[in-house]
């Protein structure tokens, strides 16, 4: 009988967390059939939360800076980009809540850090709250709003300008919606191997391990978990196509 278990985990100084994974017995062949289903299915369908539009203060336009502020908009938005998030929920729920609001709200003198953005904590939390944002240099005041979404791979700051241009309403008193590049694939580094193997009985087999490491957004095996579910998923689909099913009896 094939089993998965977890050979080696831990996290490593920058908060990334790895994870090494070990399927055997398969039979020769299904090794590299099974690792590259895994880890394309990791890569492409894995759901987590990035920040996709920004509004400061009052700004019309992303040529402005902000009154008191150390950094200009383009190294601000560059700071932002890097911040972390983790929902505090399962997997599956994710995409309920497609679309969050976080704040910023701050009188200066003051740094500015990840830590300072208020979310709603029942859903959302910060993996890096100490990362640098900003530096408000005299006394004004800082207030930024925040457009946090759920997605998978990688999306233009275009295609959400696009995706949000029928809707937006322009007005003069309203600040500039800021459009970011998103990240929302966690995985660093994922890798997989086959070597051959005996079994109990003498026969020769092979052993698959994969190799995860994530920003810590999501564990490596909760990354396991849900590709296995994904894949059961898309072939349960096909099996329970009545079509299919009378078409495979002729």
């Amino acid at each position: 009988m094939n089993s998965l278990t977890c050979a080696e985990t831990y996290i490593d100084k920058n908060k990334n967390h790895y994870g090494c994974f070990i399927i055997e017995p398969l039979e020769i062949g299904q090794g590299i059939t099974l690792g590259n289903a895994i880890r394309r299915t990791i890569l492409s369908e894995l759901f987590t939360y990035a920040i996709t539009s920004v509004r400061i203060n009052n700004l019309k336009h992303e040529f402005s800076s902000p009154k008191g502020l150390r950094e200009d908009v383009i190294e601000l938005l560059l700071n932002i980009k890097q911040i972390k998030f983790k929902h505090s929920f399962i997997q599956q729920n994710v995409k309920t809540f497609s679309k969050l609001k976080g704040f910023i709200v701050a009188k200066g003198p003051c740094v500015i850090t990840a830590g300072m953005i208020q979310l709603p904590k029942k859903y959302l939390l910060i993996l890096n709250p100490e990362l640098y944002i900003g530096t408000i240099s005299d006394n004004s005041e800082f207030y930024m709003e925040i457009d946090i979404e759920a997605g998978k791979g990688y999306k233009l700051n275009e295609d959400n300008r696009k995706k949000n241009f029928e809707r937006k309403i322009f007005s003069q008193n309203s600040p500039y919606t800021l459009f970011l590049d998103a990240l929302f694939l966690p995985i660093k580094k994922i890798n997989y191997k086959v070597k051959l193997i005996h079994d109990t009985q003498g026969n020769i087999k092979e052993s698959l391990s994969i190799e995860i490491l994530t920003n810590g957004s999501i564990t490596p095996k909760r990354c396991i978990i849900e590709s296995i579910k994904n894949l059961l998923n898309l072939f349960s689909s096909l099996f329970s196509n009545s079509n299919f099913l009378n078409v495979s009896k002729n």
